[in-house]
């Protein structure tokens, strides 16, 4: 057995594992929040519509191009999420400016924005760090999922940020089978 076979057959049994983990995850219990959204102000209740589930895409926003690769990989399979559940993209943009991004990428995610920034807070998706002894704060990227109980609770069952070499963008596993690892999105 090669090494590479042996480290695709150990990170797929890690795979399991981590699958089977999320599977028994307790769900954290989500409290009221509103977005702003291109139809006015909705709840997070209002974000699921009709669907019992709901994927939230933690964005950078414009200015990042791995947020923007993620949201285009994303996009192309939307179609298959929302046959399961709702999913939109929180984005820091002003939402104008938002949605005219989304348009040049052809994105058809609902966009939503937390002025406050309290959701993305409490959801772990924007930190305040230190970096060359200044403080900086701001928006991190990941994926958020949600249910809503029959008595119209929400919790959060999952999330997980987004990195290169995750199991949510394929670029790079793509790009590693032709040994180039000097890539990066544009």
């Amino acid at each position: 057995m090669s090494l590479i076979t042996e480290l695709e057959t150990q990170i797929y049994e890690l795979k399991q594992q981590l699958a089977g983990a999320r599977q028994q995850n307790p769900p954290e219990q989500v409290q009221y929040y509103q977005f702003e959204t291109l139809n006015g102000v909705k709840s997070l209740s209002d974000l699921f519509e009709e669907q019992i589930y709901l994927f939230i895409i933690h964005n950078m926003g414009e200015g990042c191009s791995y947020c923007t690769h993620w949201a285009d990989i994303l996009d192309s399979i939307f179609k298959h999420l929302e046959s399961k559940a709702a999913v939109v993209l929180c984005t820091p943009d002003e939402l104008t400016t938002a949605q005219r991004f989304a348009q040049s990428r052809n994105w058809t995610y609902p966009l939503v924005n937390d002025t406050d920034r309290g959701f993305s807070r409490d959801m772990g998706y924007y930190k305040t760090y230190t970096e060359d002894g200044q403080e900086h704060s701001g928006v991190w990227p990941g994926i958020s999922a949600f249910r809503k109980n029959s008595d119209g609770s929400i919790v959060r069952l999952n999330h997980t940020q987004f990195g290169p070499l995750d199991d949510f963008c394929p670029t790079w596993h793509l790009l590693d089978l032709i040994q180039t690892s000097d890539w990066e999105p544009s």
